[in-house]
């Protein structure tokens, strides 16, 4: 019996810079132009897709965008893979929020008193450099309904469009922050009276022994790193996650994940 080839779904792209320019899967592609965030120039999508959303498609070609139907050879070619589910886009880089925006934001919530809207939750990513990881604790952060994210300039896997379609496009429904130091966005967020809440593997409270029941910042840091020392200073709580097993840590996504939604339950949402 001769063997059939395996079929390869990504070809190979050395440069990497196509990465940060296309953004193609359905949900991927579709959640960014109906949030209508992230600007798209173009769009490239095959006449199945095009039946099935004629109604958004053509009002993002009225908006600006080129809209062209093309075979899906066209598709593969330009999204350098044949799992493009029928669309294709070229876009902007991401538009990140800014701190002046968050502590505006911030501090109007803070003013308000409506009964059943969650208190806020704001997470800071330290140094996760690896884009599936980081996409991860995104969509932790979105199921969770952080106020917003904020990570930092350097050292720092930033919102392309590979962690847009790893994330299954919840970066169109977060407010990320980007900022040049996230020490000074740890000090800007405590004096508006967050509580400065870290993950972190050696401290000796345990989590369900904690009280996160006020408006909180959740820093966490990479596998690799760890929490930068300079913004754990501005710690008001370090807690830990219990560790039955022979590993002494959880990867950082997933503690992120059971830490807000622990931070949630103490929160009453």
């Amino acid at each position: 019996m001769v063997k059939q080839p395996i079929k390869k779904f990504r070809k190979n792209n050395s440069s990497g810079k196509h990465q940060t320019n296309w953004l193609w899967g359905q949900q991927s592609v579709l959640e960014t132009l109906q949030a209508g965030r992230w600007r798209v120039y173009e769009l490239f999508v095959s006449v199945e897709m095009m039946a099935q959303h004629t109604n958004l498609l053509k009002s993002k070609q009225k908006g600006g965008s080129e809209l062209e139907v093309v075979s899906n050879a066209k598709l593969e070619e330009l999204s350098q893979t044949a799992d493009h589910q029928g669309i294709v886009a070229r876009v902007s880089k991401y538009p990140y929020e800014t701190m002046e925006s968050l502590e505006s934001r911030l501090r109007t919530r803070f003013a308000t008193t409506n009964a059943g809207t969650p208190l806020p939750l704001v997470v800071l990513v330290d140094r996760v450099q690896d884009t599936f990881q980081f996409a991860s604790i995104l969509r932790s952060c979105e199921c969770a309904g952080a106020f917003a994210v904020v990570i930092g300039e350097y050292c720092q896997a930033q919102v392309t469009t590979q962690v847009a379609r790893a994330s299954m496009g919840v970066v169109n429904n977060l407010d990320i922050v980007q900022t040049v130091t996230l020490v000074q966005a740890a000090s800007q967020l405590k004096a508006i009276g967050l509580t400065m809440v870290a993950f972190d593997s050696k401290s000796e409270l345990d989590l369900a022994h904690s009280l996160l029941n006020s408006a909180c910042a959740l820093m966490i840091g990479s596998d690799a790193f760890g929490l930068d020392p300079a913004l754990a200073e501005f710690c008001d709580c370090r807690v830990r996650l219990p560790i039955h097993g022979k590993s002494n840590t959880l990867p950082s996504a997933v503690a992120a994940g059971i830490m807000l939604y622990e931070i949630r339950r103490q929160q009453g949402g």
